[in-house]
């Protein structure tokens, strides 16, 4: 079974045409932008998937690093460092950040836009949202990343500008990234693309 986690400003509704178009036993977290959250790990998983941010999270859970991952629009670290160039400023979370208590239908707008797809229609939490853009800022998780145990899969879009191509190079550059003609929403709009590259 496959466990896909999607990332910041979605729901697990973002999998669909991927899931459509793979077929089989699949099942998606919530990481609670629109509703509850629900990041329980059923049984029976065999392939894990993450969008963005949320393969970020699968790579910090030490219960799932001997399985095989699979990142789309992928990244280790969103934010720029010393040692980590060139990335995503500081300065553009923290605005995101500022402007999400106030009007946070405008941010998720501009977010969307830029990745390329759009997402629910219900309202957000913008808690949720917040903590999520703290994770964004904080979360670095290459340690993590080269002590797993299974094989990493890399999926990348040519436009994508959340993570630009640039950026995911650098980070990903002893590993073998697999591109496509998209941006940062590839599940949305390169599900067939994304399935023959996914399936067994």
């Amino acid at each position: 079974m496959i466990l896909f986690v999607h990332g910041w400003g979605y729901d697990p509704g973002f999998w669909d045409p991927l899931r459509d178009a793979l077929g089989g036993p699949a099942t998606a977290l919530d990481l609670g932008y629109f509703g509850a959250e629900n990041t329980r790990v059923p049984d029976g998983v065999t392939l894990l998937v993450g969008h963005s941010l949320g393969f970020l999270w699968l790579v910090r859970q030490d219960a799932l690093r001997h399985l095989p991952l699979v990142g789309i629009n992928a990244f280790p670290r969103f934010l720029e460092a010393d040692d980590y160039v060139p990335a995503v400023a500081p300065r553009v979370l923290e605005r995101m950040k500022r402007r999400l208590a106030a009007d946070p239908a405008a941010v998720l707008g501009e977010f969307r836009q830029r990745a390329g797809a759009p997402g629910p229609d219900n309202a957000p939490d913008t808690d949720a949202l917040a903590r999520g853009l703290d994770q964004l800022a904080s979360w670095d998780e290459r340690e993590n990343l080269a002590r797993r145990t299974s094989a990493v899969r890399l999926i990348a879009g040519e436009q994508d500008a959340i993570v630009p191509a640039a950026m995911t190079r650098m980070a990903f550059k002893s590993t073998t990234i697999d591109w496509l003609p998209g941006g940062h929403a590839l599940p949305r709009t390169h599900p067939a693309e994304l399935a023959r590259l996914i399936r067994p």
